[in-house]
């Protein structure tokens, strides 16, 4: 089961990284959600549902057993993953806001 929590945690990075990519051109919060959703789509209609097998052994994991998952199921998985991260983003951008880090150049961090 060790190669569900790579492909999930791959899909919350891609999820976060999208949504904090496009908040850096926006500034907005509804065409992050826009773009997290775009990219949820083309998931769940383009990417086959199958596991990649030379990126679990990258990692350094066992190859799993055949038909474990529906495809559908991976891709949904997949799919929550990017919403998770996306969702964290969102939790993230709120916070620095209230401390007032968010409108800031990134050099000034740490004041």
């Amino acid at each position: 089961m060790a190669w569900i929590s790579i492909e999930f945690l791959l899909m919350f990075v891609i999820g976060a990284v999208v949504f904090r990519l496009t908040w850096a051109f926006t500034q907005k919060k509804l065409p992050c959600w826009s773009s997290v959703l775009i990219l949820v789509a083309i998931i769940l209609l383009l990417v086959p549902g199958h596991i990649d097998e030379t990126l679990i052994v990258e990692f350094g994991g066992k190859t799993p057993p055949k038909h474990l998952l529906s495809p559908l199921a991976v891709n949904l998985l997949r799919c929550v993953g990017v919403l998770l991260g996306a969702w964290l983003a969102t939790t993230v951008i709120g916070k620095r806001k209230k401390i007032g880090l968010e409108d800031k150049p990134p050099y000034d961090d740490f004041p």
